[in-house]
Parts: C-alpha cells; sequence; structure tokens
C-alpha cells in the first residue's frame, strides 16, 4: 500500500509523523517512509498577484477601460502606426 500526502510546510510538523505512525501501528510489517520536497513555484499570475505594484496598475488599467479610455484600429492602421513610428522602418 502506497500513501501520499501533499502539504504545506506549515502543515510538516511532529504531529504529521503521529498520526502517520497511528495510521501504520497495525501494520505487521515494517513501514518505509519517504519525503520528497518540492519547490513549488508561482504561476506568471500568481507571480502577478504578489506584487502589490502591478496589482493596483491592473486594476487602474481596467478602470481606465471601463470608463471608456480605450484606443482602437484596424490591422492596416496598425501597421501604418508600426511604420511611423518605428526607428528601424523610417530607415528603410
Amino acid at each position: 500500500m502506497t500513501v501520499t500526502y501533499q502539504l504545506t510546510e506549515t502543515e510538516f510538523d511532529y504531529q504529521l509523523f503521529r498520526r502517520i505512525k497511528a495510521q501504520f501501528s497495525r501494520s505487521k510489517s515494517p513501514i518505509k517512509i519517504k519525503i520528497e520536497i518540492e519547490e513549488a513555484e508561482l504561476d506568471e499570475t500568481e507571480a502577478i498577484m504578489t506584487n502589490p505594484y502591478l496589482v493596483e496598475k491592473i486594476k487602474k488599467g481596467i478602470e481606465s477601460v471601463e470608463n471608456g479610455n480605450v484606443i482602437s484600429f484596424t490591422p492596416e492602421e496598425f501597421d501604418e502606426l508600426v511604420k511611423k513610428h518605428s526607428v528601424h522602418a523610417a530607415s528603410l
């Protein structure tokens, strides 16, 4: 039988070992405990949401769009804007 516990560092304490020992106390054969520690990485959204500056910037952007501050253009207009404002395109 294999049992997997997934927990955070705050849940990893002496009580955990006592619970594991109690769970297998009736077992006639010896048990083997394997501990793997995996550092969890934040995904991009979680990383952004931990930065108060970026959260505030996103909120202000959403508010700006909701207030009608939106710029729209066609793909052709976009190409013209790129040509007009591109340093590289100006030298061609």
